[in-house]
């Protein structure tokens, strides 16, 4: 395939998209090309981290085709809201289920490939007393397998914290347990780091973004944002993006399911079900999930088992997922280079296209859950998911999948 025919993917969440983002683009048709065709697959109602998105799923797509991003698509939920290794290969599954995608671009702090490859074929399974032996040190899992995998290759364990990094050598993993033929290209991550809690002159990390979003700091804002994302999170300033609202079904739930039910839960280890009951006493969301977190309970773990409990995400969904990957590709905005690609997806691609959910599921299949197969199972999940987010609005409007059109950006 010519460089006029280069197709590059990014998974991201873009929440919400900012000048790191910007930069990304901009280093990506650097490398590829002008002529190169982008397409984003990016989080829906949820975000990986357990939380709820600054914007919706289209506001955020609208976005990144305004500022270079040709086409965007939908990951599904049942990804989305699970760990980076899930995170990684439900969109890497998606692009290469599309048939066309040539590179994987993602930037981190440390852009080496050669050592993220060999970091990505690691086996820890071929050193389970070693690993054994850091537990009972009192490492974490993820510290203890960083510190084991950073002994034997030769590297720094600060390497393997890093989420972006982690996200780099999963993205590498499931490029290569799919066989696929994309090539991973990574870039150097500028300006502010993943969790920078503080803007780095024009760049600052999502994380910073929305507390100062958080704390109406719009000359700071001003600042790390292209104008387009600036004003539309400044045009609607009551956006909600917390689930505070939400806890009394979250209590009600738990007060009304026995343990056996919750052990269906995905992410749910055993006897996590016994102390989510008891915690279910606290007077807020907050105390809730401070009860919960520990060494062996991380706070994102608690978050996005919280959306599992609320959606009833249960094992033998997310275990289906896993087998068959991403099965359809939902579009949620595009420019006209955008609609160029879509009709040759069409030919190439091995999952359906989707612009109106409606032809997968109707509202009648919603409320009696009658849902025929893995597409459908999977589907639902972000219908729901967007439902989530939908109420912590001020003005909701359930059951937005079925209403909404991928939204078309004229250039």
């Amino acid at each position: 395939m010519g460089a006029k025919n280069m197709v590059a993917g990014i998974i991201a969440e873009y929440n919400p998209f900012h000048n790191g983002h910007l930069h990304q683009i901009k280093k990506l048709r650097e490398k590829l090309g002008e002529s190169c065709t982008i397409i984003a697959c990016i989080s829906g109602g949820l975000t990986q981290r357990g939380e709820l998105p600054v914007l919706s799923k289209w506001q955020r797509g609208a976005l990144a085709v305004e500022n270079g991003v040709n086409l965007v698509l939908e990951l599904p939920t049942v990804f989305t809201s699970r760990s980076a290794q899930h995170f990684a290969f439900g969109g890497v599954s998606l692009f290469h289920k599309l048939g066309m995608v040539n590179h994987l671009i993602f930037s981190c702090a440390h852009p080496d490939l050669p050592l993220l490859n060999k970091i990505a074929g690691f086996d820890l399974a071929n050193y389970k007393n070693e690993l054994q032996d850091k537990l009972k040190e009192g490492f974490s899992y993820a510290s203890a397998a960083a510190e084991l995998m950073a002994q034997h290759i030769g590297t720094e364990a600060a390497i393997l914290h890093d989420p972006n990094t982690i996200l780099a050598i999963e993205y590498i993993k499931a490029i290569k347990q799919l066989n696929s033929t994309i090539q991973p290209l990574a870039i150097q991550r500028t300006g502010s780091h993943h969790n920078d809690h503080k803007a780095n002159g024009q760049f600052a990390s999502g994380r910073a973004i929305r507390n100062m979003l958080q704390e109406n700091c719009l000359d700071e804002l001003k600042l790390v944002l292209p104008s387009t994302t600036y004003a539309t999170l400044t045009e609607k300033p009551s956006i909600a993006f917390d689930m505070h609202q939400l806890y009394p079904a979250l209590q009600l739930m738990l007060m009304t399911s026995s343990p056996e039910q919750l052990r269906k839960i995905d992410s749910m280890s055993e006897g996590l079900e016994y102390k989510l009951i008891e915690a279910a006493n606290a007077s807020s969301m907050t105390e809730f999930i401070n009860t919960l977190v520990s060494k062996r309970y991380q706070r994102t773990r608690i978050s996005r088992l919280i959306l599992h409990l609320l959606l009833n995400l249960t094992n033998d969904i997310t275990t289906e997922a896993d087998q068959i990957g991403s099965p359809y590709a939902r579009v949620l905005a595009f420019d006209n280079k955008g609609r160029a690609l879509m009709k040759k997806l069409k030919q190439s691609s091995t999952i359906p296209l989707i612009t109106k959910v409606t032809e997968y599921i109707n509202r009648r299949d919603l409320i009696n859950k009658h849902l025929t197969g893995p597409l459908e199972h999977i589907l639902y999940f972000d219908i729901m998911a967007q439902n989530l987010y939908e109420l912590c609005q001020k003005s909701p409007v359930p059951n937005r999948d079925f209403l909404a059109s991928p939204i078309y950006i004229q250039k």
